[in-house]
């Protein structure tokens, strides 16, 4: 397994993944920034409209949104990279022809891809720290909240990671892919609105907030855990079920 880890870490090296993951929380981050720095005295008044007890956690409730919307889409794209490594260069004839599980091959790919998302999340933990440092919130920093935020995000997108890695190894033509986890995270904005479909898998990551605007101002996510256990459980499935159909298939 070593092995397949270190050839894939390899074929990784000579795309664009890093630049893929990095993406989305250095936009974020620029957005943040200019956000509240010329737009200082909207922001501080809206903080007090939500009753936000801190800086901090109207940062962690305005970058839900975003972060909830872009990081499914980094996702798509990361896997979509992945993948095409092997289908852009016909790769998979002589891939499937080593002494290895087509299994192990799978299994090799995601860890990557969630390896990569991992670096993602940790860049935007970082960013949001330096930002709020830079801008002098006041109050200590809420190491907890922060972490759930980020790391928790990477739980709550599991599903999507395993399914949109499954048909990005599947299928040649990565446009397909690539448009249906566009549709899909722009769908979860939709669903995570409504009350009757708020518990659907596409609807999680924009909701995986520690905190969410209640009717008494910005508050702690009752849900948030509810959100990890059901995506953790969901996604493990689908990334099995993903490795059966991709050890079945005749990929081209």
């Amino acid at each position: 397994m070593k092995k397949i880890l270190w050839a894939d870490l390899l074929k990784l090296k000579r795309s664009s993944i890093l630049i893929i993951v990095l993406l989305v929380p250095l936009l974020i981050l620029a957005y943040e920034l200019v956000n509240l720095t010329y737009r200082a005295d909207f922001v501080e008044k809206q903080a007090e409209m939500f009753h936000a007890s801190s800086m901090w956690m109207y940062l962690l409730y305005d970058n839900s949104l975003l972060f909830g919307l872009g990081f499914p889409l980094a996702v798509t794209i990361a896997a979509s990279v992945i993948a095409n490594i092997e289908h852009q260069a016909n790769g998979w004839k002589q891939t499937l022809s080593l002494p290895v599980s087509r299994g192990k091959i799978y299994l090799s790919k995601f860890i990557w891809l969630t390896i990569s998302l991992f670096l993602s999340i940790t860049v935007f933990l970082i960013s949001m720290l330096f930002l709020g440092k830079i801008l002098g919130f006041e109050g200590n920093v809420p190491w907890g909240l922060l972490i759930g935020d980020c790391y928790g995000m990477l739980i709550t997108v599991l599903p999507i990671t395993a399914f949109q890695f499954w048909l990005s190894m599947i299928i040649k033509n990565q446009a397909f892919p690539i448009l249906i986890g566009s549709i899909s995270a722009i769908m979860g904005l939709f669903l995570a609105a409504a009350q009757t479909t708020r518990w659907l898998p596409l609807a999680y990551p924009i909701q995986s907030s520690t905190v969410i605007l209640k009717y008494e101002g910005i508050g702690y996510n009752p849900d948030f855990s509810a959100y990890l256990v059901i995506n953790l459980i969901l996604g493990i499935s689908l990334m099995f079920i993903g490795s059966i159909h991709f050890a079945k298939q005749n990929v081209q």
